[in-house]
């Protein structure tokens, strides 16, 4: 009976010890699937880019408190925005009917280029 019970504390003892080991490898596992989550977030953050588009028109309304452009694109359609980062800047500097360029990803404004006023080139006066 002695035999049996110290047979089986040399395999408690065995399996705790093989235990203490793996449980040391643990932690690598949970670094790779922390790397795995950040290249997850950086793709999706490339495709965030990648959707990214521009839309040109005339703006219809901005509303620097509220931080909103309405835009009347090519087509004629109204598209509204949120603006984001720099663009909510630009919005006090826009009027209805300016000309612009907006960048734009999802329903967010990322940047907002008022397009320059069309100059008429003048003859110069002959002498």
């Amino acid at each position: 009976m002695k035999k049996i019970v110290l047979a089986l504390a040399v395999a408690v003892a065995t399996a705790a010890s093989a235990n203490a080991q793996t449980a040391a490898k643990a932690p690598a596992p949970k670094a790779s699937a922390t790397k795995a989550a950040d290249q997850t977030k950086s793709a999706a953050k490339h495709e965030a880019h990648a959707k990214a588009e521009s839309v040109k028109g005339e703006v219809v309304s901005a509303d620097a408190t509220a931080k909103t452009i309405t835009v009347k694109d090519a087509s004629g359609s109204n598209v509204t925005l949120t603006a984001t980062g720099g663009a909510v800047a630009e919005l006090a500097k826009l009027k209805p009917g300016d000309m612009v360029t907006v960048m734009k990803s999802e329903n967010n404004a990322t940047k907002i280029t008022k397009a320059k006023a069309a100059t008429e080139a003048k003859p110069k006066a002959k002498k």
